[in-house]
């Protein structure tokens, strides 16, 4: 493979492109994808900066292995100084467009400033430009992206679009990858609105394959491994959203805004129950796992709907979290998040609390516009989707997610909010997975599962937990001894999969073995980079590191490294885990220990230099001064 692409600098406002290399010194040190993410944020996103701000850039990138040979290598990372959060904005996507990107020879887009009209970029033969959008201004995903298939072709096209919810500043908008994938967390869609760019439009380029060897063979034993886990055929079947029942049996599935554990029609929206709808079965880029299905309803209130099944966290976000059971609304509410640009899970995950604030009486009819906020009310649930993508009416409030929402509010509905570091929380309870809810806190872009992927809590045993963290009970989800070892790293293997740009569903949900020997293999053939493991933990470490650092800027860390009292001080009521509370002051401080961060949640000095960030050692220093000084 051509080892090394170049970053591709888009000054919007004057219409300027500017290219450089993609060095090997900066592949050895951050990889690429989330990696290039983090260290260009550190370095130009100050303490100053706005969110939104003409001067805050967009980073879109391919991770270092994203369109070679290694299974499922599909993945692009989005960067930003989130709109949502005012922390981290960041968010992984597979599809078509990573592949597209790395084939016209670039590692990364960086967006600049902000176009004096609507845009979208269009790349083809590794050059690009700005063509106007117009015309595309204001239409949903579904509807832009049919457009530019018909002036560019569909063969080949890979598409990043934003939908209404980006155009009209909400932010919880996503940016969507062609059908069925979307970079949904941290509300960068609000970013690429504010800068004016509708799309990113790749033609991908074909270029012949010179497969060694030695690529054939670590593809194959990486292949076999995938292949050989027990649960690939229901992931090929299934994809995630066969796990929903399962989280109701180990009773950690959110429902009706975390109340409960439990979903009396949980059957009714596991993913099994949708089986009947599919038409097709999808893959991302060389991938063999094909999780993807295209969905079709025939009859009933949603006869002719055509739409993509949703995954395990949207259709609990809808589901369960809403108290809905009825998995054709929910595959029509999540599929119109996609069409207008809404973060499906905050999305639902917002909606939900707004519903219990309905329910408790912290809000009423005259506060919601006359809505009905009732769980499982499907037509509410409609408009408030079309309203926050729109800005308008009750839903135009919600589109600003849970954090803004209790600042509008006010401070009686903090204790039903469900959110940590701004973003709201994803499907599994923390009183019923320790090691979740205590990734939950610590992850460097908020209440998010997916870039911690703590799973050893319940898919190892005793022995091997007692193996790799030190004390078997790591392998028990409610016991908190063990999940400080265990959540450090799955937090930075989880980033180490990020920057590589393959998918974490293989690596981490089907050969779940977290060691990155596999991982490094590929690398090793492909890029030719002789990196081992333990120097692709070390990377993995540096980045979650330096977008820690970036996080401090904005924040107190223990601050922010907190869970709700919603799940510390009630009890959970019901489940393998009822009259359990979440508990976190004693695992935060051992992973904050075990991590080499100091007692308010910074990196010490010695961890920088261990790590070579030793140009941020004075601004750390500086900033844990202060720190040490407000705490007295």
């Amino acid at each position: 493979m051509e080892q090394y692409g170049d970053i591709l600098e888009i000054d919007l406002l004057n219409d300027d492109f500017r290219r450089r290399a993609y060095t090997e010194a900066e592949a050895r040190f951050i990889l690429a994808g989330r990696g290039f993410n983090a260290l260009t944020l550190l370095r130009e996103v100050g303490p100053d900066m706005e969110a939104l701000s003409p001067e805050s850039p967009l980073l879109i990138s391919a991770g270092l292995m994203t369109n070679t040979a290694a299974p499922s290598s599909s993945r692009l990372h989005l960067g930003a100084h989130s709109p949502l959060t005012g922390l981290l904005g960041s968010s992984s996507v597979g599809g078509r467009t990573g592949p597209a990107l790395r084939s016209n020879g670039f590692f990364g887009l960086i967006l600049r400033n902000v176009s004096p009209h609507p845009v979208y970029v269009y790349m083809e033969n590794g050059r690009a430009e700005l063509r106007d959008a117009s015309e595309l201004w204001g239409l949903d995903t579904t509807d832009a992206a049919a457009q530019l298939k018909m002036r560019h072709g569909d063969e080949g096209l890979g598409l990043l679009l934003i939908g209404p919810a980006g155009e009209n500043g909400a932010e919880l908008a996503c940016v969507v990858s062609g059908r069925g994938h979307a970079a949904g967390r941290t509300g960068l869609g609000a970013l690429m609105g504010a800068k004016r760019v509708k799309a990113i439009v790749m033609r991908r380029v074909r270029t012949p394959a010179h497969n060694s060897p030695e690529i054939k063979a670590a593809v194959k034993r990486f292949s076999d491994k995938l292949v050989a886990s027990p649960s690939y055929e229901e992931w090929v079947r299934y994809g995630s959203s066969a796990s929903v029942e399962w989280s109701d049996q180990m009773g950690m599935l959110a429902t009706r805004n975390y109340q409960t554990s439990t979903f009396e029609d949980v059957s009714a929206i596991d993913g099994r129950s949708m089986e009947r709808y599919v038409q097709r079965h999808r893959a991302c880029h060389r991938c063999p796992v094909h999780c993807k299905a295209e969905m079709k309803i025939e009859a009933g209130r949603y006869a002719g709907f055509e739409g993509e099944r949703p995954d395990y966290e949207p259709i609990v976000a809808w589901g369960s979290k809403c108290g809905l059971g009825d998995a054709e609304a929910i595959m029509f509410l999540h599929n119109l998040c996609d069409r207008l640009g809404l973060d499906s899970v905050s999305a639902g995950s917002t909606v939900a609390f707004a519903m219990e604030l309905y329910e408790k009486g912290v809000i009423t009819r005259a506060d919601t516009g006359g809505l009905e906020l009732t769980w499982g009310n499907v037509d509410v649930m409609e408009q408030l989707i079309r309203e926050m993508a729109s800005g308008e009416g009750f839903g135009g409030l919600l589109g600003h997610g849970i954090q803004r929402t209790v600042e509008r509010l006010g401070p009686q509905t903090k204790p039903y909010a469900p959110v940590v570091k701004g973003l709201e929380l994803t499907a599994m309870d923390p009183r019923a997975a320790y090691g979740s809810g205590l990734g939950y806190a610590v992850s460097t872009r908020g209440g998010d599962y997916t870039s911690i992927y703590s799973r050893h809590e319940w898919s190892i045993s005793p022995e091997r937990a007692k193996e790799l963290y030190g004390d078997e009970r790591a392998a028990d989800r409610l016991q908190p001894h063990g999940k400080a070892e265990l959540v450090r790293r799955a937090m930075i293997v989880s980033a180490v999969v990020d920057c590589l740009g393959i998918c974490k569903v293989p690596s981490l949900s089907l050969i779940n073995e977290y060691d990155l020997e596999n991982e490094a293999e590929l690398v090793r053939a492909i890029t030719g980079l002789d990196l081992s493991a333990a120097e692709l933990y070390r990377i993995g470490e540096r980045v979650i590191t330096m977008e820690r650092i970036f996080n401090s800027r904005f924040a107190w860390l223990y601050d922010m490294d907190q869970v709700p009292e919603m799940f510390t001080r009630r009890p959970l009521p019901d489940g393998p885990a009822a009259g359990r509370a979440f508990a976190l002051d004693g695992m935060l401080a051992e992973f904050y220990e075990v991590m080499g961060w100091q007692a308010m949640g910074l990196p010490t000095e010695r961890k920088l230099k261990e790590l070579e960030l030793d140009e941020f050692v004075d601004e750390v220093v500086r900033r844990s001064a202060v720190t040490r000084q407000e705490v007295r």
